[in-house]
């Protein structure tokens, strides 16, 4: 085969690999700014984070916490004092995460 012709099959391959990283990338990550995020307490689970939002979702609990995971790229779900995780709750929603953390 000609060096031309595989430069040019080379090219395809690394101009397509770079397509689909880029659509696979942007199309797993949302813009987790736009969901409020919540300071993990001492004694929390995602399970515990899930039943205090409940109400303000449209999704079981379940699908919270593993939106939680996912979003926040948790490898389990054990998470700690001091972390930081966003949940499915949008900042425009009205809500603060102060009002109903006291809920």
């Amino acid at each position: 085969m000609k060096k031309e012709t595989m430069f040019y099959i080379l090219s395809f391959f690394f101009v397509f690999l770079a397509v689909a990283g880029a659509i696979t990338y942007t199309g797993n990550h949302e813009d987790l700014e736009k969901f409020h995020q919540v300071k993990i307490e001492d004694g929390d689970s995602l399970w515990s984070i899930a039943d205090r939002f409940y109400e303000k979702t449209d999704i079981s609990k379940q699908e919270f916490v593993t939106w939680v995971q996912e979003k926040n790229e948790l490898q389990t779900s054990i998470i700690k004092p001091g972390d930081f995780v966003f949940v499915p709750v949008k900042k425009e929603s009205g809500y603060q995460i102060e009002q109903i953390a006291s809920e």
